[in-house]
């Protein structure tokens, strides 16, 4: 008999400052600013969050300077808005002018379809 599983929504992809404590799962693009123990702090250029991980694998080869994709939940603590990472993806050959431009693309798609 198959073993049923259930299938986590897709993370939505959100900027720092558009991130909702209500958001169940997101990902951001930004670059490393700040690196600690078993936390960085990501700049994507609309603010800049903290991003806490339990497994230092995940942030292995991640230094100050990278370019980093992040899936994982928003928390917050004391009203400051952390991010609990499930993944770390290296994005360091991601063009972020390019990336953002793509953005405001499909939102101005999306708002379109909305109207329609």
């Amino acid at each position: 008999m198959e073993e049923f599983q259930l299938r986590k929504k897709p993370a939505r992809d959100r900027r720092i400052s558009e991130i909702k404590i209500a958001d169940e799962h997101i990902r951001i693009v930004g670059l490393v600013v700040e690196k600690r123990n078993a936390e960085f702090v990501i700049d994507d250029g609309s603010g800049q969050i903290t991003v806490l991980f339990d497994d230092p694998t995940l942030a292995e080869g991640v230094s100050i300077g990278s370019k980093v994709r992040v899936f994982g939940v928003p928390l917050n603590a004391g009203n400051i808005l952390e991010l609990h990472a499930g993944i770390v993806q290296k994005v360091d050959r991601l063009d972020l002018e390019l990336h953002e431009e793509v953005r405001r693309e499909i939102k101005k798609f999306e708002k379109e379809l909305e109207i329609k």
